[in-house]
């Protein structure tokens, strides 16, 4: 490398390459003779002395219009072109190349010329067309056929997909949790034993073991397992309502029970709040008189409704529905002494009218005094440390003992007060809720549906003093009303169409353009589904899919603005190319403009698909198999559509669906002309009709700008590229005048010249807009900073406006919600089954089977033993479920110690047990004995099959819930997995490999495998977003400033949802990440524009030639987005929403970042020659390979 041949070998390569960029012409001869210092002037002379005559003259003017010389071929004449109308070229001030990609690429291909004036014509060597551009060649030659050919393949396979694609909407929620993860494994098979455990355990054929562990089961989401399971798992609170209960509902049993809170029997539920609930010092309480009185007729008004359409339970002496549990039921009881043996017709007893009425100061205090006993004795009750204290009750530093802890003759709930009621003074209730007794069927269950959601039969009251919004238990109308809305939400997209379809009117000026490229969209989805379903296998099609709707309208139209225009460029660089030659150019650089804006996009959604989660994959996989296939059918349909667009132009149509104005070629003042006004010929129609006497050279008028004499240019010359057009520097004039010729000659567009005036503005004041660039980058970073993790792990599927949201959100301030947060939930640990998800994770309706540990033995001694003392010391470290939980081993040494010492022993003892004392039985004793056990007293924590116990669980303490913070459930699940850890490395082999299981542990897995995706697929598309803008810009400097400003885009878009409140929940981490592929599409269009001047070109020129040659692309795809995402905001599905917003804010900083920052970033340092190093690079490898 440092040996001095090699070093004088680069210096002249590097000093031609140099000598060569200053050289305004590309002829060769022309530049052999700038740079020779050795030619003499008599050489010269003799080159001017030797004309053509039979060489036509072209005159020239400076600022010419645009002329094509059409030069016959003279065979006789000389290879010579007159110097004399050569501009006089200073190389060290050289003129500025106005950028001819098409122009260079013509001449290259269909034009070439020899190397060197000394190497004869003969040796010319004409460039090959790669298969991009020959197919573009083929495809405008026989535009019809390839476009007819797309659309009956398009439609073939679309109608393939759609119709046997068993294509399908999955409105429902299931798969939302992480399948095939170490958590989700074990929480799966824990899922399936407590679903069919009552099967399991009665099964005394072995038939439903053989069915799990052989068949895979459908979705556990389902509506059968959900009813099922609920029932089965929840006997000790019975199996819910029927006529057979109506006994015990009229009795008055039912209020309070397991039943009128169980979620599973969906009765109907209402919560009540007052007008200032929501007030830092709230007055109004619902014990007011006027508030009871409004609750008590919303009450009576619901209870008529659910009569008319027999939903409720009616008593049989009354023919009426029993009264809801509520504030106004235990205020009627008050008044009448307790008196439960009416409660159908207490309504009759005391009206609504005789409750107000008889409401004064001295009842509501008695009345709020029996609350707060009750409210106290639940609060001590729900307590660890006093629930063996019976009876006694402190208040107000006075401890009393109360036979009947609570005055009323039901069961007391915390329902009916909120969470602050006790500590509030005066005692006021912000917060209530009512209960009504309602059929469990899906028949009633829909018919409360439509009379709460289109009827309003259901009384909300008129919100002062307070308003009701009504539920199920189950929150069964929120998920009905979810999956109604996803079709009206999916209308949206016609007004994203409508939008899309104005933009692309506008922008195309060509309804036929228009119409293709709508084409290009829709049919990108059906062929989508098409690839999923048959290609990749993927049946699943969840709701979330339909986002990929909005996505393909706003993404969709750039791809058509991008190859519109590129074509129009090429067109105006080549106003006199055949349609073929300008296809062979403009489809391969508009196809591969495209192919790096859609790579970014599609591998940002593809890189999601790293999701342990369903719905998240399949949403990934389809938005980007969308945008890959939207890029096909924009070359299949589009490029084709441009190719009959422009011959159709170029036969002088005046069809106004073919073009609102038409125009083949403009002069300066926008006058139409065509190739007869200046030759009196017409254009070629193909390259065919171009011979070897005759050809079309395009002469730019910028290029005439210097040129003061006429020129004589014979055809035999047939230079290779044509003479770059140029500007020459004028000696006293300025950037800023010669970047107004270069507009006023190319552009006359409104546009153009909006985008000219603001680049002189941001050129003016280039260093104070570059100093707030880098202030406003650095704010928004530390705001970003302030972008915190959610407190709680639930996730809002609707707005907070909506009435079913609202009921969620105003249940949590219920006292009876916050005890239950207090107590935590239960866990499992399990013996017998192995973790695992034999199923389609992909599909909810593929679950999994059951799968056993073969090498689980609880009958050897020592397995025995250590089964016996675990739960003292796992107890001993988290605490009971509750006091009277005793683990089955316990509880069956327990029994064997009572049965070996009584007088009349059990058959079970007696048959199975062989005179056992206690635990460890002898091994063959050990299955009999505590099956015939654990069916006595109907345990079914043990399981068994064919006389062999398989399965072993034990409950455990968990202080977690739905809602806990991710920090709360990541310690508890480590403390667990901790302990658990040491247990497994002392226990013995038959009983070493126990795991614990909760369903909370599993939605904690789900939250956190969601942000570790988020995380993963953020880095997959920063890499490819480092990657394509380098290989579209082919500088390192331009990188730098790209990556610059994508940083900008994802700090101030994150700046703004820190300023809106959000927190990066799963769902908004899978949308940054996604969303990081967007924002960099925009950089990349003025990268590679700001690269397109060849040479050593200064920043200015090239800063302003990116913008006017890429900006009305960028802004009319700037504004699709836009509209698609105002669009999209008016969903209500929050998931929707919130990609709105994101994308709303993506494309607005993408802009500023593109427009603003990087722009100045190219005006403040841009290089004058971006690719130099890439290129000395390149050259360096590549040729040092080709030494070799």
């Amino acid at each position: 490398l440092i040996s001095p041949r090699l070093v004088r070998y680069y210096l002249t390569k590097l000093t031609m390459a140099m000598v060569e960029t200053t050289i305004s012409s590309h002829n060769e001869a022309s530049v052999a003779r700038l740079t020779n210092e050795a030619a003499t002037e008599e050489e010269k002379k003799e080159e001017e002395a030797t004309p053509s005559s039979s060489a036509p003259i072209v005159k020239n003017e400076n600022q010419t219009s645009a002329a094509v010389a059409i030069v016959t071929a003279n065979n006789d004449g000389g290879n010579i072109i007159d110097s004399s109308a050569r501009p006089n070229i200073d190389p060290k001030n050289p003129p500025l190349q106005k950028p001819s990609y098409y122009i260079d690429s013509f001449h290259e291909h269909f034009f070439p010329h020899p190397q060197n004036d000394a190497i004869d014509t003969s040796n010319t060597y004409k460039k090959p067309l790669s298969i991009p551009q020959r197919y573009a060649t083929s495809m405008a030659r026989r535009p019809w056929t390839h476009l007819i050919i797309a659309f009956v393949i398009a439609f073939i396979l679309s109608f393939v997909g759609l119709r046997f694609g068993d294509f399908k909407v999955a409105i429902n929620n299931s798969g939302w949790w992480s399948r095939g993860t170490e958590i989700g494994n074990r929480a799966t098979q824990e899922m399936m034993i407590r679903l069919n455990r009552y099967d399991l355990f009665f099964d005394e054929t072995g038939e439903v073991w053989e069915e799990l562990q052989s068949e895979m089961q459908p979705d556990w989401q389902g509506p059968r397992h959900d009813r099922v399971g609920a029932n089965k798992n929840n006997e000790t609170e019975g199996k819910g309502l029927d006529d057979a209960t109506l006994t015990s509902v009229c009795s008055g049993e039912w209020y309070g029970s397991g039943d009128m809170m169980l979620g599973s029997n969906e009765n109907l539920f209402t919560i009540w709040k007052t007008e200032d609930a929501e007030a830092e010092d709230p007055e109004m309480s619902i014990l007011d008189a006027d508030a009871m009185y409004d609750l008590c007729i919303a009450e009576e008004n619901t209870l008529s409704a659910l009569e008319d359409g027999d939903h409720c339970y009616k008593c049989p002496d009354t023919g009426s529905c029993v009264p809801p549990y509520s504030l106004v039921l235990m205020a009627r009881l008050h008044l009448t002494g307790n008196d439960i043996s009416k409660l159908d017709s207490l309504s009759e007893l005391i009206s609504c009218d005789t409750l107000k009425s008889t409401w004064t100061a001295r009842v509501q205090g008695d009345f709020t005094m029996a609350l707060k006993i009750c409210v106290n004795w639940s609060i001590r009750m729900a307590s660890d440390d006093t629930k063996n204290k019976d009876g006694m009750i402190t208040m107000q530093n006075t401890s009393i003992t109360v036979t009947n802890p609570c005055p009323f003759p039901i069961r007391f709930r915390a329902t009916v007060v909120d969470n602050l009621f006790p500590t509030t003074l005066p005692n006021i209730v912000r917060y209530s809720s009512s209960y009504y007794a309602t059929k469990m069927s899906e028949e009633d269950t829909n018919g409360m549906y439509e009379a709460n959601e289109n009827d309003n039969a259901y009384d909300r009251s008129d919100g002062t003093p307070l308003s009701g919004v009504y539920d199920t238990t189950d929150e069964t109308f929120q998920n009905m009303y979810s999956d109604a809305i996803v079709g009206r939400d999916m209308a949206l997209a016609v007004g994203s169409a409508g939008v899309t379809i104005i933009a692309m009117v506008m922008h195309t000026q060509s309804p036929f353009l228009t119409l293709m490229g709508l084409f290009q969209i829709l049919l990108s989805f059906p062929l989508a589904y098409f690839v999923y379903y048959f290609i990749a296998g993927l049946v699943f099609f969840p709701f979330l899919n339909f986002i990929g709707i909005f996505v393909v309208f706003a993404l969709g139209a750039d791809d058509v603005f991008v190859a519109v225009d590129k074509w129009k460029n090429a067109r105006h660089e080549l106003p006199h190319g055949t349609t073929e030659q300008v296809a062979a150019l403009a489809l391969p650089d508009a196809a591969y403009s495209m192919m790096l804006t859609s790579l970014t996009t599609a591998v940002a959604f593809f890189g999601t698909a790293i999701c342990p989660v369903g719905p998240i994959v399949c949403f990934a996989v389809f938005c980007g198999l969308l945008i890959t296939l939207d890029y096909m059918m924009n070359i299949l349909l589009v490029f084709p559509a441009l190719c009959l667009y422009d011959k159709w132009l170029l036969a002088g149509s005046t069809n106004c669906l073919v073009h609102f104005e038409c125009w083949c070629f403009h002069k300066n003042k926008g006058e139409k002309a065509s190739e007869s006004d200046i030759q009196g010929k017409s254009a070629p129609n193909s390259m065919d009709d171009v011979t070897s006497g005759e050809l079309v050279v395009s002469i730019s008028a910028v290029e005439q700008l210097s040129i003061e004499d006429t020129t004589r240019i014979n055809a035999s010359d047939r230079p290779e590229k044509q003479q770059q057009p140029t500007v020459a520097r004028r000696d006293k004039g300025t950037d800023d005048e010669e970047r107004q010729l270069l507009l006023e000659l190319e552009h006359e567009t409104l546009i153009h010249r909006i985008l000219d005036g603001y680049y002189n503005v941001l050129h003016t004041f280039r260093w104070q807009v570059l100093a707030i660039a880098f202030a406003a980058i650095i704010a928004c970073t530390i705001l970003a900073a302030q972008l915190s993790l959610p407190v709680s792990s639930e996730v809002a599927l609707l707005p907070d406006s909506n009435e079913y949201q609202m009921h969620w959100s105003w249940k949590q301030n219920l006292l009876s919600n916050t005890l239950a947060k207090e107590q935590g939930s239960e866990a499992l640990i399990m013996w017998g089954v192995t973790p695992a998800d034999t199923g389609d994770h992909l599909n909810p309706d593929s679950w999994t089977k059951l799968v056993l540990d073969e090498k689980f033995d609880p009958k050897s001694e020592d397995s025995q033993s250590y089964l016996l003392n675990f739960c003292d010391r796992l107890f001993k470290q988290f605490g009971k479920v509750n006091e009277k939980y005793e683990c089955p081993m316990v509880l069956f040494d327990e029994w064997l110690k009572d049965q070996s010492t009584s007088q009349s022993p059990t058959e079970a003892y007696s048959q199975n047990c062989k005179g056992a004392t206690s635990v460890p039985v002898h091994l063959e004793v050990f299955d009999p004995c505590i099956i015939g056990w654990s069916q006595l007293v109907n345990i079914k924590s043990v399981l068994q099959t064919k006389g062999s116990v398989k399965i072993m669980q034990i409950r455990t303490k968990s202080n977690l819930r739905a809602d806990s913070p991710q920090s709360e459930s990541k310690n508890e699940w480590t403390t667990y997995e901790a302990w658990l850890n040491d247990e497994r490395s002392s226990a013995p082999n038959g009983a070493n490999k126990m795991y614990q299981s909760d369903i909370v542990y599993w939605w904690f897995d789900t939250n956190q495998q969601m942000l570790k995706t988020a995380y993963g697929a953020a880095g997959i598309a920063l890499a490819c977003a480092a990657v394509v803008v380098f290989i579209s810009a082919r500088s390192f400097v331009l990188t730098l400033f790209a990556a610059i400003s994508i940083a900008y885009v994802l700090v101030a878009a994150t700046a703004c949802l820190v300023g809106l409140g959000w927190e990066l929940g799963f769902l908004e981490s899978i949308l940054f990440a996604i969303l990081i592929g967007i924002s960099c599409d925009f950089v990349i269009h003025f990268g590679h524009a700001y690269t397109m001047y060849s040479g050593n070109v200064n920043r200015q020129h090239r800063s302003h030639f990116a913008l006017t040659h890429m900006g009305p692309s960028i802004l009319a795809a700037a504004f699709t987005t836009f509209m698609a995402a105002v669009v999209m905001i008016f969903t209500e599905i929050t998931f929707f929403r919130k990609f709105a917003v994101i994308l709303f804010m993506t494309i607005l900083h993408s802009t500023i970042g593109c427009f603003i920052v990087f722009l100045v970033l190219c005006d403040c340092f841009g290089p004058a020659e971006p690719t130099k190093s890439y290129n000395a690079i390149k050259a360096k490898i590549f040729g040092s390979a080709r030494k070799e």
